[in-house]
């Protein structure tokens, strides 16, 4: 017989799957038919045969559940991603809204030019505003806003009264 190169690998991986079926290892849960007890010569052939036929066909029925699922097959190449989406971002702390400064009086809108003591009499003092030439003395009260307290440490004391807060003008001296 002239065996193609194809031929002979075919007929060599036939003998060694039918080698492996008789004689490879048996599976702990599989049932082997029972031995016959000895035979004519004539029933030889027939039972060699049998027995080498079941062997083949199991493993042949072994190898048919061996297919693979065709929708499973469309699993081999699906597309994966190994993006880890990052986690959250932790909340932002709660701010409490800052109270609003505590309101300030404005600057003192006034200048002070100078001030006039006659003898034993209270001193006069001579504030600008602008154009505006004011005399005060302690205690008088400029345009419903400003009260003059006090003249110490060469300072005039003001209060502003919509806020009821004290400043000072320096004045340079004593009156």
């Amino acid at each position: 017989m002239n065996l193609s190169k194809r031929g002979k690998w075919l007929t060599g991986i036939a003998a060694l799957i039918a080698a492996y079926v008789a004689f490879g290892p048996k599976d702990s849960d599989s049932v082997e038919p029972a031995k016959a007890a000895a035979r004519p010569a004539a029933h030889t052939t027939h039972a060699v045969t049998s027995t080498v036929s079941v062997p083949v066909a199991r493993s042949l029925l072994a190898l048919a559940h061996r297919v693979v699922d065709p929708t499973a097959a469309g699993a081999l190449f699906a597309t994966h991603s190994w993006f880890v989406a990052p986690p959250p971002p932790p909340p932002a702390p709660e701010v409490k809204p800052e109270p609003p400064p505590k309101p300030v009086a404005p600057p003192l809108p006034f200048t002070y030019m100078g001030s006039y003591a006659p003898n034993g009499a209270k001193p006069v003092f001579f504030l600008t505003q602008g154009d505006r030439v004011y005399d005060v003395h302690i205690g008088d009260t400029l345009d419903n806003t400003y009260t003059v307290d006090a003249f110490t440490n060469g300072a005039l004391v003001f209060t502003y009264k919509p806020l009821n807060q004290q400043q000072q003008l320096m004045t340079g001296g004593a009156p």
